[in-house]
């Protein structure tokens, strides 16, 4: 069972990774199943991050967020930001 530090410690191995989750291992089940997305002002970039495994359906959200550059975004005011990702658990 992954805490929140193991998620932003795989969180912070794809941002380093321009955003790409493959093979980053999950780190609840271990699976390669890591996807994210960032949901942010245009300007600034600035928003929150919802962060889940597609395997165990476990994850983590991080709000004041800033989204990396070359990190495809979608923006607050886009009624579809978060279509698509699941209904994961969030790890505290």
């Amino acid at each position: 069972m992954a805490d929140r530090p193991g998620w932003l410690t795989a969180l912070a191995r794809i941002t380093d990774r321009s955003g790409d989750p493959q093979g980053v291992p999950c780190p609840r089940c271990g699976r390669d199943e890591l996807a994210l997305r960032y949901v942010v002002d245009p300007d600034s970039r600035v928003g929150y991050v919802l962060f889940w495994c597609g395997a165990c359906l476990h994850g983590i959200s991080v709000s004041r967020a800033r989204a990396p550059e070359g990190v495809p975004v979608r923006h607050f005011d886009d009624p579809a930001a978060t279509e698509g990702v699941p209904d994961f658990i969030r790890e505290d």
